[in-house]
């Protein structure tokens, strides 16, 4: 049984890619070893952190106004915070990274016209590559994925999509189950927002932060990347 929580970093956008904030979108998937673990990590990360934490927070995204924790927030991490969060959860491989990455200056410009149905189309894509080069093992696969990403009439499609498609020929699985959350309820939806912003900011602050992609790829932390669209000869 494959379990992964699901968030992103970026936007699906054909406009203004000149700048550089509009060029990649990124969708991190992080795959659970150890949730009970990786829960209490999770906890004293924050906890040791705590007043850090709402020094960078200006808008009341991870405190409400009572400063009580809601829940992190990749996108207002510093690069020192970045770094913290690295180093305090990749010690014991307690999960596993993968990725979509989506180049926006290459893809075509009809794509993004529905973002839900490129959204279901990029992750069916994806499981039929980590499949096929056994990124990723056959099984049922439980995807819980943040839901103010996703528009209330497209939630029922993802499943019934990824079901119709790679429940049957050559990617055999043995099912998908889509559920969608606010992420302040579900820790390691925070878990994958995070590390989706820490990709999509190395691709788009020059690199400043591919000293810590190298590394989560040494560690084997980051499985699989796949990228849209697709450049055969990375593979």
């Amino acid at each position: 049984m494959n379990i992964f929580y699901v968030d992103e970093s970026g936007s699906m956008t054909k406009k203004y890619l000149n700048y550089y904030k509009n060029q990649y979108f990124v969708i991190c998937l992080l795959r659970i070893k150890n949730k009970e673990k990786l829960k209490r990590v999770f906890k004293r990360f924050v906890s040791s952190n705590y007043e850090e934490l709402k020094k960078i927070d200006k808008d009341y995204k991870m405190f409400d106004k009572n400063g009580k924790f809601k829940e992190l927030k990749g996108s207002l991490f510093s690069f020192d915070m970045k770094k913290k969060f690295i180093y305090f959860f990749c010690q014991n491989h307690l999960f596993e990274i993968y990725y979509i990455i989506c180049d926006n200056r290459k893809v075509k410009d009809y794509f993004y016209k529905n973002t839900a149905r490129a959204f279901n189309y990029l992750i069916k894509l994806c499981f039929e590559h980590f499949t096929k080069y056994n990124y990723i093992s056959f099984g049922e696969n439980y995807l819980f994925i943040d839901e103010r990403n996703v528009r209330t009439e497209s939630r029922a499609t993802l499943e019934e999509y990824l079901n119709t498609e790679l429940a049957t020929g050559i990617h055999i699985q043995d099912g998908f189950y889509v559920e969608y959350n606010e992420s302040d309820t579900r820790e390691f939806i925070q878990l994958a927002d995070v590390f989706a912003n820490i990709y999509y900011s190395s691709l788009i602050t020059n690199h400043t932060f591919s000293c810590i992609m190298v590394q989560l790829r040494k560690d084997k932390y980051i499985l699989g990347e796949f990228y849209f669209p697709i450049d055969l000869s990375r593979y």
